[in-house]
């Protein structure tokens, strides 16, 4: 801020007032004069309301004013530097590609990718740096400091502020009433101080009232507290997410004086006053630029904002999947709902929208809702602190036999901290804890015990030392073998033991690698077939689909035939392999798509008995149905291929907790050792800091936790078979046919896809989600929006099987609630679904 912002209070808005009016004669040679209207919905008895349409501008938003006027007054040869996460940065690019500069924009790393495209298709140099805004800034800062650049602030740039005020003289220029009030949203406050110092000077009777999410927690109200410094959180209104830094305070101290009313709106306001705006006017505006609207959709009878009004629209860049998630917004109120153009009093029929809900009895092979797998986790998690305490124990002492010295500090403190939470665990263990807080408990527990078991480790031990200790087992010391923690450790292999019986495989005749993520476990079968099976010409067979990474690996290899099978039908894919002479077939059982395709395994193990096919490889991946299906017990007929099986373990295999990526690789115990050699040198295993916290566990517990998710997979697909208005719109996908395959569970994921194909995009689905997350927040039912499988809490995705361009689809990872929540939750998603199609299906007014 230069030194206009520090003048007196009385002489600062006048003169801003006069620098913005002669700055705006050079604007307007760039910047357009955007549209002034009345909005006759809006208006009432006691008020009128105009809105300027900002989001007309060029780049969609009002920042172009201030971008243009900063710009045209920089050396041309100085280079440009900025920040922003989309308005500001496009206006700047365009700005600079106008006039035939460079500029490089700083972006927070979480940028969406819509606008990271938009900014690098605008011409800019894009960097990705900070968590946010407020980092990215700094970052830009520094950078145009070091390189003799300008950096142009987003909002704090006097020259910035005085173009944003060229907004309030062109309002003021052409208004042929005099405005009582003037809605301004507030971000950084560029907008605010430009246009609000504007109206005080020459229309000081307008009130100036500033908007802001209510999810900030921001009180502009008490004058003691810098409320701009505050952080800020996710918003729809993402353009107003800027936060202060200490060089900012001048801003304040200008803009704080010019608001008579500042008034925090909730994100569904937010949402309405979008489509509200689209839906009156036919006129596109993001959540930054519609909150403007939000108070008064509050206020319907305009008993609180009275007299002429103008509010500014100040932006119009949002996406089609924040858009559909505002559309399909539900709305209760009669009078609101047709300001939004929803349904009101005229719903469709209840008893065709929402039948009543059957369901079928659990068949007894599914377990009762018993919570023991988790109590038997900690009492395992009990036993792993006892081993660590007398672990340490061991530890110190062998170092004092061997005269070694010992930071006791260290080890006074793994041995205290192991102790409290031993006592803590045995604590829990007697409080009869429910299944999500067992879990919880469970979750935090087993990762201090990775920390205090791993803080004593080391990546490489010394296997022999005077008079210092790199080692923590001693049997660490006893040979002269590398070492290295890529080579494994007896950690991984308690591990790999306790696996391979709990995922059902017979350790006499198979055995287990543990690797850090499922295409890890693909890139060590893919070295061992380049290494042992892979010659130039090879053909290689795959179902229709296989997990689209492992197809992009095959797909890269340049020296292999790849050949995908056009059909699921069993009787094609033995033809094609036969035909084709094929060496290796790849197969998924379960389909990761919107149809869950399915091949049946025992009945494709039948019909490949018939041929000699024992020098071929058969490559299984079992994630989508973990543990469930005894591979090695189907193909085990003298002319069936050889077998290698592999899964993506980070969220079955880890009961839901998601701490760490993982993978698991099977086979015969004829190939383990290569296939060990081969995890080794590509670097896949399973390092000991995530060993020690994957959790331990024996078949029944694994079963009985599988069996639970399929319990109410079922119980959720059921009830929504049960609503012919949905049946009737919708394809829903499941295996329900688990037993007869031969499978011990079926899994919890159930896939949705709408039979009007145009509603299977990202957009559309995620409108979807956002109306089902609303409901459930309603009705007090836990659910979270995300991608993958397999977690305790029911969880909902737009999933997409990223391969050919399929369409995405719902992806419901169904969890562990009780059989009566299952029973709230779908009703819930039934309702939800039909409201959501009644939009599109023409039943909507």
């Amino acid at each position: 801020m230069d030194d206009l912002m520090c003048a007196r209070t009385s002489d600062k808005y006048q003169q801003f007032s006069n620098e913005a009016e002669q700055d705006a004669l050079f604007i307007r040679e760039l910047a357009l004069h955007t549209p002034l209207i009345r909005l006759s919905w809006l208006s009432t008895a006691t008020r009128v309301v105009w809105a300027k349409l900002e989001c007309n501008q060029l780049t969609n938003s009002f920042k172009i004013r201030g971008a243009y006027n900063a710009i045209r007054k920089l050396s041309p040869d100085i280079p440009l530097f900025t920040a922003s996460a989309g308005n500001h940065g496009l206006a700047v690019s365009y700005v600079a590609q106008h006039l035939g500069r460079a500029c490089t924009v700083y972006v927070p790393v979480n940028a969406s990718e819509l606008k990271l495209r938009r900014l690098v298709d605008s011409g800019a140099h894009v960097e990705a740096a900070g968590k946010d805004l407020f980092e990215a800034s700094e970052i830009s800062r520094k950078q145009a400091e070091k390189q003799g650049g300008a950096f142009i602030s987003p909002f704090s740039n006097a020259d910035v502020i005085k173009g944003q005020g060229s907004l309030g003289v062109e309002i003021l220029e052409e208004a042929v009433i005099e405005f009582d009030n003037v809605i301004i949203p507030l971000g950084g406050g560029g907008l605010l101080a430009g246009v609000g110092a504007v109206f005080k000077a020459r229309s000081p009777h307008t009130r100036v009232l500033t908007v802001h999410p209510k999810i900030f927690n921001r009180d502009l109200d008490n004058v003691s507290v810098d409320a701009l410094k505050k952080g800020v959180y996710p918003t729809i209104a993402d353009g107003l997410a800027v936060q202060h830094c200490e060089d900012d305070i001048a801003l304040r101290d200008f803009i704080l004086p010019l608001i008579s009313l500042s008034i925090a709106v909730a994100e569904q306001d937010i949402e309405r006053a979008i489509v509200a705006l689209l839906h009156n006017e036919g006129v596109l505006s993001e959540g930054a630029g519609a909150i403007s609207l939000a108070p008064l959709l509050a206020d319907p009878q305009g008993q609180v904002v009275k007299g002429n009004t103008l509010v500014i629209i100040s932006g119009g860049n949002i996406s089609t999947s924040t858009l559909m998630k505002c559309v399909a917004t539900h709305e209760k109120d009669g009078a609101s709902a047709t300001l939004l153009g929803h349904q009101s009093a005229k719903l469709i029929a209840e008893t065709q929208r929402n039948l009543p809900i059957h369901y079928e009895v659990v068949r007894e092979a599914l377990v009762t809702e018993s919570k023991d797998f988790w109590f038997d986790l900690l009492n395992q998690l009990t036993i792993k602190f006892e081993r660590l305490i007398a672990d340490v124990e061991r530890h110190q002492e062998f170092a004092m036999i061997e005269g070694l010295s010992l930071e006791q500090d260290s080890i006074n403190y793994v041995l205290g901290r192991s102790h409290t939470t031993l006592a803590r665990l045995n604590e829990v263990k007697g409080q009869g804890l429910s299944h999500s807080s067992a879990s919880h408990r469970y979750r935090l527990m087993i990762q201090e015990y990775s920390f205090l078991r791993n803080s004593l480790a080391w990546c490489s031990a010394s296997n022999d030392q005077s008079g210092c200790v790199m080692f923590f087992d001693p049997q660490e010391n006893s040979g002269s073998a590398v070492n290295y923690d890529r080579y494994g450790s007896m950690l991984l292999r308690e591990v790999e033991i306790n696996l391979l019986q709990s995922l059902g495989f017979n350790s006499n005749k198979n055995d287990l690698l543990l690797v850090s993520s499922g295409q890890a476990a693909y890139t060590v079968i893919e070295s061992f077939l380049l290494g042992s099976v892979f010659q130039p010409g090879v053909k290689v067979v795959t179902s229709p689909y296989i997990y689209f990474e492992a197809l992009e690996q095959l797909q890269r290899l340049q020296h292999i035939e790849l050949i995908r099978s056009s059909s699921w039908e069993l009787d094609a894919l033995v033809e094609l392999v036969g035909s084709s002479d094929a060496s290796v077939i790849f197969l998924d059982p379960l389909a990761n798509l919107g149809d869950m395709n399915i091949l049946d395994l025992k009945a494709l193990a039948n019909k490949m008995a018939v041929h000699d096919w024992r020098h071929k490889w058969l490559v299984i991946d079992g994630t989508m149905v973990s543990g469930g299906i005894e591979i090695f017990d189907m193909f085990s007929a003298e002319n069936h291929p050889a077998v290698l099986y592999y899964e993506s373990g980070s969220k079955y295999l880890q009961f839901g907790l998601d701490m760490q990526m993982a993978g698991v690789v099977v086979s015969t115990k004829k190939h383990i050792a290569s296939l060990a050699t081969h995890r080794r040198n590509t670097g896949g295993v399973m390092y000991q800091s995530a060993v020690t916290k994957f959790p331990e566990y024996d078949r029944q517990m694994y079963l009985s936790r599988m069996r639970l998710l399929s319990r109410n997979a079922q119980i959720f697909t059921q009830g929504l078979q049960g609503n012919d208005y949905l049946m009737a719109r919708i394809d829903l996908a499941y295996p329900w046919r688990w037993r007869e395959l031969g499978w011990q569970h079926g899994g919890g994921v159930v896939a949705i896809s709408m039979k009007a194909p145009g509603l299977n995009n990202r957009a559309c689905l995620d409108g979807f989600i956002g109306l089902l997350l609303q409901r459930c927040r309603e009705n007090h039912i836990p659910i979270t929006k995300g991608v993958s499988f397999g977690f305790a809490i029911t969880r909902v995705s737009a999933a997409a099987a990223m391969a050919d361009n399929m369409p995405p689809f719902l992806r419901f990872s169904i969890g562990e609630e009780s059989t009566q929540h299952m029973q709230k939750l779908v009703s819930t998603v039934a309702l939800t679904l039909s409201d959501y199609l009644s939009y599109f299906d023409g039943e909507a007014i």
